[in-house]
């Protein structure tokens, strides 16, 4: 076989991966529902040390358009030292619909530990129909509540997801955006063709049968990505699993404020990555297609295949994210693309290295994974 077919072919690989997406994330967006739900709805936020955060949280998911008789917020203060409790006890004497739960050390046990177990105890005392999650970090859209019970009109409709941004103006921080938009672009992507490989468990929601029915965060076991756990458990269960991409349920999320806190969160996905088994090696077969044809050019002294392969992955990229970008209403993450694309390929060679690393570091805990 020649050194053109080759390269051809390796190409084609990576071209494919971008086509699927691309396919998967229009094909999701046509899936929107505007249905007018009201049901029994909880949102659970799982806090530790949140002090600084977790009244920008509250505040913007009691400020929401959905009725104040059928909403229940509870916050799980998962063995905080710091302020948290007394910041959300000070919010709940002046809003009935808060509620405050204490998660002590004598809770934590067999699978439920770190954020899980926290999501757990919330829902276990919880009275919706529909179990939205968010982050104390994060600060919900206005119709976000609305939007995302409207997509259970689909009964078969067991959990759904939708697309986080961060929030900031430095360079780091928009470079941060853009990784997050990619990543939840295919994520998207994969729920559009019926392959579920990932989501982020601050925009979520999940009817509460489907969750009990699974026997919780106990019967699915511990992960480190408790929110991917989650999505392939439901959809391994023949429940319908959905990816809004919809400017209506959008959420924010703070960045991480230095590399070495960015390099955590990073590695902490990738060993959570894992539990997509064959779906992450054909995942990352595509990305070693591409890394061939641009190894294989350079050592052949092939620079316009070389530099092909180069624009195929920056431009590809980054049409995904122009696609979610465009839905979302997000122009602002057209000016930081083209750099952020190239800071995520040069940064994916690290990949390996933090997949190697079995500990996990989250919220001061060490979980092995």
């Amino acid at each position: 076989m020649s050194l053109q077919v080759i390269l051809y072919l390796l190409a084609a690989v990576y071209a494919s991966r971008i086509v699927f997406f691309s396919i998967g994330i229009v094909r999701e967006r046509r899936r929107w529902k505007s249905n007018a739900l009201y049901p029994m709805v909880s949102v659970v936020v799982p806090a530790r040390n949140e002090a600084q955060n977790i009244v920008r949280c509250i505040t913007s998911i009691l400020a929401t358009s959905y009725p104040r008789e059928s909403l229940e917020v509870i916050v799980v203060d998962d063995r905080s030292t710091d302020q948290t409790a007394e910041r959300v006890q000070a919010l709940a004497a002046t809003d009935s619909r808060l509620t405050l739960l204490k998660r002590t050390e004598h809770d934590v046990t067999g699978s439920l530990k770190g954020k899980a177990g926290a999501l757990q105890y919330g829902v276990d005392r919880c009275s919706g129909d529909i179990v939205l999650f968010t982050d104390a970090d994060c600060a919900v859209s206005k119709d976000w509540i609305h939007g995302m019970t409207a997509q259970f009109a689909d009964e078969r409709l067991g959990l759904i997801t939708g697309l986080t941004s961060v929030v900031g103006d430095s360079f780091f921080q928009r470079i941060q955006d853009v990784e997050w938009t990619y990543t939840q672009a295919m994520a998207c992507g994969g729920v559009g063709n019926g392959i579920p490989l990932g989501c982020f468990g601050n925009n979520m929601a999940i009817r509460k049968r489907v969750f009990d029915e699974l026997g919780g965060y106990g019967a699915i076991g511990f992960s480190v990505t408790e929110d991917l756990a989650l999505q392939l458990a439901v959809d391994n269960a023949g429940y319908h699993v959905r990816y809004a991409i919809n400017p209506s349920v959008h959420v924010e999320t703070l960045p991480c404020n230095s590399f070495g806190e960015y390099a955590v969160q990073r590695h902490r996905w990738v060993r959570g990555g894992r539990a997509l088994g064959k779906r992450a090696v054909a995942f990352v077969a595509s990305s070693l297609a591409l890394w061939a044809g641009i190894v294989i050019s350079a050592v052949e002294s092939a620079w316009i295949p070389f530099w092909s392969f180069v624009a195929m992955r920056v431009v590809g990229d980054s049409i995904l994210v122009a696609i979610a970008a465009n839905y979302l209403g997000r122009t602002r993450l057209f000016t930081a693309m083209i750099p952020a694309i190239i800071f995520l390929v040069l940064t994916e060679l690290s990949l390996p290295m933090l997949f190697m690393r079995k500990s996990v570091r989250w919220k001061g805990q060490v979980f092995r994974s």
